[in-house]
């Protein structure tokens, strides 16, 4: 009953919203916050992973919901998928389910999974993606370049969204392979009709560079910071425009 979720804007280079990042946080009654760097481990070797997923999965999309009551608009959210969550039998079943319960459209939500997850069985795992695209949901590749993805495997999993991690992008402004590295990406999801988020922005500098490269997406601190549901509320009313997700 501790943790919460904090949603975090991702902008186009336009500025306009088009999608908030649902992240977990556990702000302890003692020891403050805890990390999930420290927490997701634990419960992925306990086996707690799969309530707590479920959990954040249909927080975020009540919470969506309650967006669109508010009149703020119909807000897409990205949930971050375990590896045990993405790979049970049950997945899709509960995913549905959860969808029904809740009243999200199913266009109004994004999967982030990590390259790691899918290169686990990439035929399983290529079948599951068909049946998120059949169901309108879109679905990102998170971390991308930590892994050891082919590009047969990007090919192949046909997803909406690469997000460049953000030790590229926190370098970018010094270190010319990781601006190489960004490029290149920007480039590849331009010819597959991909998306490219930049995540982790935080300078100006690191900004300038994106918007030269072409970048579709950006996150960080130099926008917005993560918030609680009632200053995301806030925080619209100010915002001009939401972008539809494509």
């Amino acid at each position: 009953d501790e943790f919460e979720l904090y949603y975090q804007p991702l902008l186009n280079r336009n500025g306009q919203l088009v999608s908030v990042e649902a992240l977990l946080r556990w702000p302890h009654p003692t020891k403050g916050f805890i990390s999930p760097a420290r927490f997701i481990p634990l419960a992925e070797a306990s086996g707690q992973i799969m309530p707590i997923s479920e959990w954040v999965l249909k927080r975020a999309c009540l919470d969506m919901q309650a967006l669109t009551l508010e009149g703020l608009g119909r807000v897409q959210v990205a949930v971050n998928l375990s590896p045990l969550q993405f790979n049970r039998a049950s997945f899709l079943t509960t995913l549905r389910q959860t969808l029904l319960d809740t009243g999200l459209p199913p266009e109004q939500l994004s999967l982030e999974l990590t390259e790691g997850i899918l290169m686990d069985n990439t035929e399983a795992a290529i079948d599951t993606l068909q049946a998120l695209r059949s169901m309108q949901i879109s679905v990102s590749i998170d971390d991308f370049g930590t892994g050891f993805a082919s590009l047969l495997y990007v090919r192949d999993l046909r997803a909406c969204r690469l997000k460049v991690d953000q030790r590229f992008v926190g370098s970018l402004d010094h270190d010319a392979r990781d601006r190489a590295i960004v490029s290149h990406a920007i480039s590849l999801a331009d010819s597959l009709g991909m998306e490219v988020l930049a995540e982790g922005v935080e300078t100006a500098e690191q900004e300038r560079l994106l918007v030269e490269m072409g970048c579709h997406l950006v996150q960080g601190f130099r926008y917005a910071r993560p918030k609680r549901l009632p200053e995301l509320v806030e925080w619209l009313k100010r915002k001009p425009s939401i972008h539809p997700c494509p």
